[in-house]
């Protein structure tokens, strides 16, 4: 890994890079169709009810499913992130940000459904959907120390 001076806030003591926060406030927040796909299997008289509390239709728990799943590729390959990578981590984290771009672009077709469903009604809950999916946006344009993360894998 070439540091360069001011990398010393991405790496640990042992010399293991900090997964940003930002990244995992956005694999979080891109994975909530499956946080409710595994609620609604928890209730066991009539899980389909629970996911209409969530989604209005199926195509929408299809496409939050479909958000989840670059996201969840992403979580699996920030568990293969050792000192010493197997070079297939660090080809997979080339695209890194093709996939959350990806996720981003298609929570926001879900979230425009989401909101249009129920246009003139205001919700506390789209409201924070709707902010969590700008921060999204937000960090993947600025976040430096996300940029910096993805450049030290790709670069060892």
């Amino acid at each position: 890994m070439q540091l360069e001076p001011g990398d010393e806030r991405y790496v640990t003591l042992d010399g293991v890079l900090k997964t940003p926060w930002s990244l995992l406030f956005m694999l979080l927040f891109f994975m909530r169709g499956y946080a409710a796909w595994i609620i609604s299997l928890t209730f066991i008289e009539d899980p389909n009810r629970l996911l209409k509390f969530f989604y209005t239709s199926t195509e929408q728990f299809g496409l939050a499913l479909l958000v989840g799943a670059p996201a969840m590729l992403i979580f699996v390959l920030l568990t293969q992130i050792k000192a010493e990578m197997a070079e297939w981590v660090r080809q997979a984290f080339r695209i890194m940000p093709l996939l959350l771009w990806f996720s981003w672009i298609v929570d926001g077709a879900l979230l425009l459904s989401l909101v249009s469903n129920l246009w003139p009604a205001f919700s506390v809950v789209k409201a924070l959907l709707l902010f969590g999916w700008l921060m999204a946006g937000w960090m993947l344009l600025f976040s430096r120390h996300l940029k910096r993360f993805n450049a030290l894998i790709v670069v060892r």
